[in-house]
C-alpha cells in the first residue's frame, strides 16, 4: 500500500458542512488535491475529489480500492484536520 507522507488541510470559514480541503502525498511521488472534510450528522468524513460526467453524475478521480486504504486515509486526513494549525482559507477557494 501506498504511504502517506504529507497531508496538509486549508480550513473553511463559511456555512454549510464543508470545513477543510485536504490535499495528500504519496510515497512522496504522487499528490492528490480536492479532498474535503466535511461534517454530518455522524462527524467528520472524507470525501473523494470527483468530477461531473455529461450525465450529470459525480464521479471520484481519485479513491482507495479496498477497506483498509480508506480507513487510513480518512483516519489519517481527520487526525490532521483535528491536530489544527493549517491556513484558513474561505468558502469556494480552493489551493
Amino acid at each position: 500500500m501506498a504511504e502517506i507522507t504529507d497531508v496538509r488541510i486549508y480550513r473553511i470559514e463559511g456555512t454549510g458542512n464543508l470545513r477543510a480541503y485536504a490535499t495528500i502525498t504519496l510515497d512522496n511521488a504522487y499528490v492528490a488535491h480536492g479532498l474535503k472534510v466535511m461534517e454530518g450528522e455522524s462527524g467528520l468524513w472524507v470525501s473523494m475529489p470527483a468530477s461531473k460526467n455529461k450525465k450529470g453524475e459525480f464521479k471520484d478521480i481519485f479513491h482507495p480500492i479496498n477497506r483498509e486504504a480508506r480507513e487510513v486515509l480518512v483516519n489519517t486526513i481527520i487526525q490532521a484536520y483535528e491536530k489544527g494549525e493549517s491556513p484558513k482559507r474561505t468558502e469556494g477557494e480552493e489551493e
